[in-house]
């Protein structure tokens, strides 16, 4: 069970309540801004006002449903406020919809009065109404402003709104929603967000769609200011952003899929992207979201917050939010209710399920609206009695939604509990395909749809890919669900989409979805198009386009977008393609209104010769590079598998893993587990695709062993198709000597030297220890200096690492290419923070953790973290980044005292302070029951007699290399990668996190 924090909140007060509060305070602050057009509180206020005062004196009484016909602009807020002053709710339409729906709608409402826009004066002529029509005009000075009586204000429990949404039979639903819940959900946005005050808000929904009830009334409830679009039938995503950009939009609101377009579009126009940079929150919902544009956006607005919202109509807009962080790699949780509210995941008897369970998700508290218009039966079904005593409110809303409560108590969605088929008589739920489908590492959404009925009932899933330049395939995909679904519920067909269509409302729509499917499974089965070829230069790049984003082999240019299955949103990334292609950004607008190929390349001819898209080719052909593919070594160490992840993730090249395995199966698993022990995510969901596709080949064999391990024809093969190798494989062991870390780090390196000799570039680890102890602060070892074989460093690791260096040299000189990255401290990855269970410094800090106690040292270390070496080392090997040949110090600015990170570790975990012999003897407790302490307790020296502090011996087991060494050639690249950190205790502020949660073995003082 999940309950909302218990906040108190004016539960006297209506939203008009809280308006007339906001209009007393400032009634000159701007209210609402539609194009050249401000309103101000008092004005709306007034105008408000005279629209109450015509509506009571036709008739309206309080506690009436009183159908607003405005689509947008001022009107829209003034109607809503009007009907509110009559103590009445208003129920906004559409007044587009068809004209049987629409009076079908009215006819149930039986309202005693309508309220119009100028627009929308003829819809309702045509209706025939014979009840009074009262037209809200701002181009006109208001009516009566004289405040409405005082007996008609509304009162908290009454009715504010109702929506009207489609029913599971066809006939619309009405949801009705009290003035209460409504407070709550605006005022619980302050309390998140801020006030208002310090926002703009931009009115992003339709205004049929209740989530436009807090881009509308939250701002204006709280001293914010709303933006209302202009809107002319065309989804306008380019428009939205110079809107955002015009007036300093700071808070808006996107429907998952449309935002993947908006997204697509920022990433092409810089314009766009300066324009949008207002925005401080985005709040998306009404369907699943995807992780890969969210992050996306936050990493084109790095200011930007994300908010996932969920709740259904019938309770007050949402009640359930999450805060999108770093963490949310995979899925995107829905989050936890929001004050005052509750979400309780059911079995079919009404009792909670168990962790990670699939369940149907209830809401309760202040949220639940009043059920349906004129449906006591349905209301009944859905609101039903609430038997949970610490959930306020006499009934649960039965949302029909699955979900799953997660380990971390934040609700994970699952499906739809009314999205049940039956194929071949087996009953299939479609959200069970569709999440199936989902996780596939190539796929961003997944929806499933039936085509046919009864015996001929076809069961298609229809997927969006993540990434335009790697679609998956439909027989990969059905592969993949046959290994997720019982035989029954693997699709019989899957078809890849650029996008999913949308209703009126933003919504991925099922219906539209399968009419595209059925008409283009006709398509295909018919007889062959006639297909009238491009005839100019501008007309064979606009057809490569859309070849491109159809996914089709050809296409006619007389045809139009549609009839191809285009959509509105998949038309932005034909502008994508287009603006590629030319060299030049398209406006979205000039490819939406013209259909056809012929009639696209005529616009965009207009001023441009023909030889420009010759020209778009021939920068095309010379963007074009050779295929590579890398042997990289040690994949399965800490630094070896994020240089594995990263190449997986943001290069193309093939890969050959060389592991230390019986056999490719076992290697395979070793690669996965390293990357589930690391937690690297993303790369663990693309590695099955890149083993079953070849991408990926995993290579048994030995560093140490003569030709890696491998036959000389496998070895000689190798050879002649890899470009770069990258090794970061090696032995580590600071007890053993040079002939134990000879084999892998030095006859290894041999037998790379060897395989390079084909022509493939080297790319190799090594370490800043070879060199003995920094001296003065003016002794800097420059990337050029190697020691002298007397002045290395006496362990067998380090002596093995000058070898390797010396003997990449010497290769050198012979004409093999290679690169040295000598490493300093290698720590944690930033945003994840596991650490490397190797690292000495990990292992101090572990040490205290585990013994409860950190104690004075003057130890120092240089911090590098691990996400920013395999960053570079992956695309220097890839040729992203270019690097000569020779040594580079991989190494930041950044130093870290010891007793820095101690005071930090145990100011999160409660640890004492003592003195390094009392941490020995703690240490010596917690070592008999963890191998690794048992180990570390090897290498720590015995304390002085008399000193509080770690004896000399310990801290110069560790050196600050960042003061003792240069790397200017680094640095000429580090900026590109990422900031670097200044302060090495921030650095490494989630790995600390990590270590907070170890439990201490070792007893406590006191």
């Amino acid at each position: 069970m999940s309950l909302g924090p218990q906040r108190a909140f004016p539960r006297q007060s209506t939203v008009l309540d809280l308006f007339d509060e906001q209009r007393e305070r400032a009634p000159d602050r701007p209210a609402i801004r539609y194009r050249d057009t401000t309103i101000s509180y008092a004005d709306l206020d007034a105008r408000a006002n005279a629209i109450a005062n015509e509506l009571i004196g036709g008739g309206v009484s309080k506690r009436r449903l009183i159908p607003v016909l405005v689509a947008d602009g001022p009107e829209f807020p003034v109607a809503l406020f009007g009907v509110m002053k009559t103590g009445s709710a208003f129920v906004p339409l559409d007044p587009a919809l068809p004209m049987d729906r629409l009076r079908t709608v009215v006819a149930e409402l039986a309202p005693p009065a309508v309220v119009v826009s100028p627009a929308s004066v003829d819809t309702v002529a045509e209706l025939g109404l014979t009840v009074p029509t009262v037209i809200v005009d701002c181009a006109e000075p208001p009516g009566d402003p004289t405040p409405p009586p005082a007996d008609h204000a509304p009162e908290p429990q009454d009715l504010i709104y109702g929506f009207y949404t489609s029913g599971s039979t066809g006939t619309p639903k009405c949801s009705l929603n009290h003035h209460r819940g409504l407070v709550n959900r605006l005022t619980t946005m302050s309390h998140r967000f801020g006030d208002g005050a310090d926002h703009v808000t931009l009115q992003n929904s339709r205004s049929t769609f209740d989530s436009s009830m807090w881009q509308v009334l939250w701002p204006l409830v709280s001293g914010g200011q709303v933006v209302l679009p202009h809107r002319d039938g065309i989804l306008d995503l380019e428009q939205t952003a110079m809107t955002i950009g015009r007036h300093g939009v700071t808070i808006t609101d996107f429907v998952p899929s449309v935002l993947t377009a908006f997204v697509s579009l920022l990433e092409l126009r810089e314009d766009l992207r300066e324009a949008a940079s207002s925005l401080r929150r985005v709040l998306i919902g009404g369907e699943p979201a995807g992780p890969g544009p969210v992050h996306r956006l936050r990493a084109l607005l790095p200011g930007v917050e994300v908010t996932n919202t969920f709740g259904p109509t019938e309770c007050s807009i949402g009640s359930v939010f999450h805060e999108v962080t770093d963490a949310d790699v995979d899925r995107i949780p829905i989050g936890r209710p929001i004050d005052n509210t509750a979400a309780i995941v059911l079995d079919d008897d009404l009792v909670p399920v168990p962790v990670n369970t699939p369940g149907e998700v209830y809401l309760g508290g202040e949220c639940v609206g009043a059920g349906y218009l004129n449906d006591p039966e349905r209301t009944a079904r859905a609101f039903v009695d609430n038997p949970f005593p610490e959930i306020p409110g006499e009934r649960l809303y039965r949302t029909g939604d699955l979900a799953r409560v997660g380990e971390d108590g934040l609700l994970y969605f699952i499906g739809r509990r009314d999205e049940q088929v039956k194929i071949g008589g087996v009953r299939v739920e479609l959200g069970d395909v569709e999440s199936a489908l989902a996780d596939h590492p190539l796929v961003a959404s997944a929806m499933a749809v039936v085509l046919g009925e009864g015996p001929e009932a076809t069961l298609v899933g229809c997927v969006t890919g993540r990434s335009a330049d790697d679609p998956p395939t439909p027989q990969e995909l059905r592969e993949y669900a046959a290994e997720k679904l019982p035989a029954e519920h693997v699709p019989q067909q899957i078809t890849v989409l650029d996008t999913l269509p949308l209703n009126r409302n933003g919504k991925a729509d099922r219906k539209a979805l399968t009419a595209l499917i059925a008409a283009e499974t006709a398509r295909q089965a018919g007889p062959a198009e006639h297909v009238e070829p491009p005839a100019t230069p501008m007309e064979e790049l606009v057809c490569s386009a859309w070849c491109e984003v159809l996914k089709r082999e050809q296409v006619s240019v007389v045809a139009s977008f549609s009839d191809y299955g285009g959509t509105s949103l998949n038309a932005y990334q034909l502008t994508a393609a287009v603006s590629r292609r030319l060299g030049r950004p398209v406006r979205p607008r000039d490819l939406l209104v013209a259909p056809t190929v012929r009639e696209q390349a005529a616009r965009l001819s207009e001023g441009v010769d023909d030889d420009s898209a010759e020209l778009a080719y021939i920068n095309h052909d010379l963007a074009w590079r050779p295929p590579q593919t890398l042997l990289l070594t040690g994949a399965t160490g800490f630094i070896g598998a994020h240089i594995l992840a990263e190449l997986l993730m943001d290069s193309g090249a093939g890969l050959i893993c060389l592991v230390r395995c019986s056999d490719p199966a076992q290697g395979a698993r070793r690669l996965t587990e390293v990357l589930e022990q690391y937690r690297l995510t993303s790369a663990l969901q693309l590695l099955p695709t890149a083993l079953k596709t070849g991408r990926v080949e995993v290579v048994p064999g030995d560093m140490g062993g003569e030709l890696l391990g491998l036959s000389q024809g496998r070895f000689d093969a190798i050879a002649s198709s890899v470009s770069g190798i990258v090794n970061a494989a090696g032995a580590v062991n600071l007890l053993s000597g040079y002939l134990d870390h000879r084999p892998a780090n030095v006859l290894g390196v041999q037998e790379l030297i060897k395989l390079a000799a084909g022509g493939a570039r080297v790319h190799t680890l090594s370490t800043l220890s070879i060199f003995p102890s920094a001296g003065g602060a003016d002794a800097r070892v420059t990337e050029d200096q190697i020691p002298a074989t007397e002045q290395v460093a006496a362990d067998g690791y380090n002596r093995s690492k000058y070898v390797a260096e010396s003997l990449l040299t010497g290769a050198r000189r012979q004409g093999v290419s290679s690169v040295v990255y000598r490493l300093g401290e290698v720590w944690p990855h930033q945003e994840i923070g596991v650490a490397n269970p190797g690292s000495l410094a990990h292992g101090l800090l572990y040490a205290c953790a585990r013994a409860g106690c950190v104690f004075p040292t003057e130890a120092a270390t240089d911090v590098t973290p691990v996400d920013v070496v395999s960053r570079f080392v992956a695309r220097a090997a890839t040729g992203d980044i270019q690097v000569d040949d020779g040594v580079l110090h991989v190494l930041w600015p950044a130093g870290l005292r010891f007793a820095e990170a101690f005071g930090a570790l145990a100011d999160r975990c409660g640890l004492d302070r003592v003195d390094y012999a009392r941490f020995r003897d703690r240490l010596e407790d917690a070592a008999g029951s963890d191998e690794r302490l048992a180990r570390l307790r090897l290498l720590l020296p015995p304390p002085d007699a008399g000193r509080d502090a770690a004896p000399a011996e310990l801290d110069q087991m560790f050196t600050d290399c960042s003061r003792h060494f240069d790397n200017r050639r680094f640095g000429r690249h580090a900026n590109a990668l990422a900031e670097p950190a200044a302060d090495g205790l921030k650095t490494i502020d989630r790995y600390l996190s990590e270590l907070a949660d170890i439990s201490v073995l070792a007893p406590q003082e006191g």
